[in-house]
């Protein structure tokens, strides 16, 4: 409703005075995009059209989660959507890392403040979830293949390995930015040495997603192929498999983080990134490096 009202000026036939712009400088709003700095902005995702949570409800179940150094405050911006200010700029630095975060079943979104648009346009269209890749050849379970995997399903943010670029295990973590428009990727083919292989996904605190069509959340119009594929008998090919059966262990690790360039000669670049000689010719590690495992995270201009 409210996104309808902020509509309906264009159809209006306007007066003089309502066409007269008001202009604001940037010196006028110094003061409330500082303080957003210490802000994000949260939407719980639910396909319930009216399920609306409370405001203390929401928070008290968060401050269980996030385990905060620092005091928290709330503010509705509408249904659902709430603006949440931080005490400490490292605790909303931790919740925007651990992301996605999933609220009685629901995806319960979070994005960096932005001061520039109205809450009613904010979209959530996206969101990140760490995705377990399994039944991978050892010799393509690296830093390089897992770029190249994630990257297939979206914008990668990081990447489980040792120090030296493995990740040996049962499958290999990739931290992606997920269409939340599109059905979940249930895995890519991997060419590998002329054979194929099918490399599974698997997504750690996978919220309710649709099993008929493999989106996570359909909007107010619902599912629009439940109908046809029930009338057809066709089999569901979106299951509970592709959720993590737990959450993997956490452990501090020490950090490389270089830029992915885009356009003429990045792919030379972010492969000498991955051997560790950053565009600067430096490596950026973190004090605490000397631990055995490394995250490496990717960061766009």
């Amino acid at each position: 409703m409210e996104e309808d009202l902020s509509k309906m000026w264009e159809s209006f036939s306007l007066s003089r005075d309502e066409e007269e712009e008001v202009e604001v400088t940037a010196t006028e709003v110094k003061g409330t995009i500082t303080r957003g700095q210490s802000c994000i902005v949260g939407k719980l995702v639910s396909d319930v059209s009216d399920q609306l949570v409370s405001k203390e409800t929401i928070k008290s179940t968060l401050l269980g989660w996030w385990k905060l150094s620092g005091t928290l405050t709330f503010k509705i911006l509408g249904e659902n959507l709430f603006l949440i200010e931080f005490e400490k700029a490292r605790d909303k630095d931790r919740v925007l890392e651990g992301r996605p975060w999933v609220f009685e079943g629901n995806l319960f979104l979070v994005e960096d403040f932005d001061g520039r648009t109205p809450p009613s346009k904010i979209t959530f269209e996206k969101a990140y979830f760490w995705m377990r890749m399994l039944h991978l050849p050892l010799a393509c379970m690296g830093r390089e293949v897992g770029l190249k995997l994630g990257s297939s399903v979206g914008r990668v943010e990081e990447i489980d390995t040792d120090k030296d670029g493995i990740g040996w295990g049962k499958y290999l973590r990739v931290k992606v930015l997920v269409d939340l428009s599109k059905p979940l990727p249930r895995g890519r083919k991997l060419k590998f040495e002329g054979e194929i292989h099918w490399i599974v996904f698997q997504y750690e605190r996978l919220p309710k997603f649709c099993f008929q069509c493999g989106i996570i959340s359909h909007g107010p119009e619902g599912c629009m192929k439940r109908s046809s594929l029930q009338n057809q008998g066709t089999t569901v090919e979106f299951e509970p498999w592709m959720r993590a059966s737990s959450m993997t262990r956490r452990v501090e690790r020490s950090q490389v983080r270089f830029t992915v360039k885009h356009g003429a000669g990045s792919d030379n670049e972010n492969r000498r990134a991955m051997e560790g000689r950053h565009g600067n010719g430096r490596r950026h590690l973190d004090p605490a490096a000397g631990n055995e495992e490394s995250r490496w995270t990717f960061r766009e201009n």
